[in-house]
């Protein structure tokens, strides 16, 4: 849908406040939950020192794989490289992302363990122009990691994406798709994939009637190996439509995968898939 050009950047930052519904945390709290809201820091920068502190970072050990150029912003595919040896002393404890010329520059926030086998993961992003994307990396050994790429974008992702009202999208019924190999071998590093339908509302929207549609994101997205975390996500509104991940998982024994996506409507969807190691 074609973007409105009359919104200006704090037009739709003001959009964006009014779609939380008026929501305020108390005076001198920092808060960082699911349930709460989080604070919309000035621009990327702000955002990683907000997330990291002032920390030195090296640019080795870490890759972003993204279009040089997306012809639209709408949903981009994005994959997160870091180079460790997966173990308690050496793997990445947490990835965000961010994006610096999104109406919001949060992009998403991804935890590993060394249970993920591997320090990599793929998913979709929306990107409002061309722009530069930053990764960061908080490394288990006390490591900072930094890449940069910029993308450019023919037709981005602005406020005006997706369509109906308020009672559309509250109405909208997600459903959840996973994958997960049915067998493997001992110690065998395994692709899995996970996907929900959702139309991921920014709350940056106006409807056909001019009356803006409230936020419904996924904002939590976990998987588990046993009830052990293997790889979870905080998702923003700059992830596309219908969520998607790939990631990792080190096949140790046999047993079941959960999955869980925590929608700000207060709602929590779940699947399950098993494995056989051996």
């Amino acid at each position: 849908m074609a973007c409105r050009t009359h919104l200006s950047r704090r037009g739709l930052l003001a959009g964006a406040v009014a779609g939380l519904g008026g929501l305020a945390a108390p005076a001198g709290a920092q808060v960082t939950d699911l349930r709460g809201l989080d604070p919309l820091w000035r621009d990327a920068e702000d955002a990683i020192r907000a997330f990291l502190g002032p920390v030195s970072f090296r640019r080795d050990g870490l890759a972003m794989d993204l279009p040089q150029h997306a012809e639209a912003g709408g949903s981009v595919p994005l994959t997160v490289r870091v180079d460790a040896a997966m173990t308690a002393a050496d793997h990445p404890r947490v990835v965000h992302v961010v994006a610096h010329g999104n109406p919001t520059p949060h992009v998403l926030s991804a935890w590993m363990t060394p249970a993920s086998g591997r320090g990599e993961f793929s998913t979709r992003i929306r990107l409002e122009r061309t722009q530069t994307v930053t990764a960061v990396v908080q490394m288990s050994d006390g490591r900072h990691l930094r890449a940069d790429q910029e993308v450019s974008v023919s037709f981005g992702a602005c406020a005006q994406i997706g369509t109906g009202t308020n009672a559309d999208v509250a109405a909208f019924r997600p459903q959840t798709r996973v994958s997960v190999p049915a067998r493997a071998a001992p110690g065998e590093v395994v692709a899995i994939r996970a996907l929900i339908s959702h139309p991921m509302e920014t709350g940056l929207r106006l409807d056909p009637f001019e009356e803006w549609v409230r936020q419904r994101i996924v904002s939590r997205f976990a998987c588990t190996k046993d009830g052990a975390e293997v790889f979870r996500a905080r998702l923003y509104p700059a992830v596309a439509t219908n969520p998607y991940f790939q990631f990792f998982a080190r096949a140790e024994a046999s047993g079941t995968f959960g999955f869980d996506w925590y929608d700000t409507h207060d709602l929590t969807f779940v699947n399950s898939a098993t494995i056989t190691v051996g």
